[in-house]
């Protein structure tokens, strides 16, 4: 039974792959962009801390996010303010992911997948390597990606 599961996920892949050239073009397009946006939101955390992340997340009433250990959805006021109050607790944030699938849906919308390692550095000094995945759909507004909706898993 388990493996029925896939069977929507392949037959997306499948019909992914039946378009024509120029749509091959523009989902290579979207991928590419949607790519560059999560390294540079990797690159400015890194740089600038947890609070260069907000610029990346769309603030629309459309936006939900689902953090690690959550069991529901919040909005974006929610995540914005547990971001302001926690920015602080973190001398410095490194990400990386080490694997990142992008589906484009439309030239507007994506899914993306992808597993993330994090080190941080607390204000007291102490070092963590967390890994976690994270899913969910970018929206493009005003020529640029944003985050939309998702969740945040931490892989044990």
């Amino acid at each position: 039974m388990r493996n029925f599961a896939f069977l929507p996920v392949f037959l997306l892949f499948l019909s992914c792959n039946n378009q024509s050239n120029k749509s091959n073009g523009d989902t290579n397009s979207v991928r590419n962009e949607i790519k560059s946006t999560i390294d540079n939101y990797y690159n400015d955390i890194r740089k600038e801390g947890m609070l260069a992340g907000l610029k990346y997340m769309d603030s629309s009433s459309q936006f939900f996010w689902v953090p690690p250990g959550y069991l529901n959805y919040t909005g974006y006021d929610s995540i914005a303010a547990a971001i302001r109050r926690n920015a602080a607790s973190f001398k410095s944030i490194s990400n990386r992911y080490d694997s990142l699938l992008i589906i484009p849906l439309t030239d507007r919308y994506a899914n993306f997948v992808m597993r993330t390692i994090s080190t941080t550095v607390d204000a007291a000094g102490d070092t963590s390597r967390t890994a976690f995945i994270e899913s969910g759909v970018m929206v493009k507004r005003d020529g640029r990606w944003k985050f939309l909706s998702g969740q945040t898993s931490v892989l044990e």
